[in-house]
């Protein structure tokens, strides 16, 4: 049936699509009906059958060829691919010393940011004045009777006054710089 169907259908196009079928007389018609051999012959010689295999051959070939030349470029891939990998792990791990690194300066840039420096050094001149004052009061409450205590703290009491007007200054210079901290100069 199907092949009568394609006889058919090229009897009807012979004009159109299928020149050869024109020159068939209607014995040779027959004989194609009838004869499987010689219809698979006949059908395999038309131009059309010849030129689509043909063409299939090319596409087939020229898949050949790409698939060759994709499977001769395998190892220079796996190489690249591998090269990636170590070049991603290599990525990876500088990233985790920058971002190491980011946190460190954030710590530090919170640590010595000038308003924590300021209050930093105003405990430290509060402090020293309190030791100072401190030992001002021992000496006014009279625990140092004899010389020896006096000279004790005489220098105890300068060098506590030495470091209560170094700090000091120090926070008049750096408020002077930088502010109150409190948006005032």
């Amino acid at each position: 049936f199907f092949r009568v169907s394609i006889l058919f259908a090229l009897t009807m196009a012979q004009n159109r699509d299928f020149p050869e079928v024109q020159t068939l007389g209607s014995d040779e018609l027959k004989t194609l009906i009838d004869d499987d051999v010689a219809f698979e012959q006949f059908f395999n010689n038309l131009a059309i059958i010849k030129n689509r295999k043909a063409l299939n051959e090319d596409v087939q070939r020229g898949n050949e060829d790409m698939a060759t030349a994709n499977l001769s470029m395998k190892a220079e891939i796996e190489a690249l691919k591998e090269e990636i990998t170590d070049l991603s792990n290599v990525a990876r791990v500088q990233k985790a010393e920058l971002d190491t690194k980011l946190a460190r300066k954030q710590e530090l840039m919170e640590r010595h940011s000038p308003q924590v420096l300021l209050g930093r050094l105003t405990t430290a001149v509060a402090q020293a004045e309190e030791h100072s004052d401190a030992t001002a009061e021992a000496f006014h409450q009279g625990s140092m009777k004899d010389e020896a205590a006096l000279k004790q703290f005489i220098q105890l009491y300068t060098d506590q006054r030495k470091q209560y007007h170094m700090r000091k200054l120090k926070l008049d210079g750096f408020v002077d710089m930088f502010g109150d901290g409190q948006g005032r100069p």
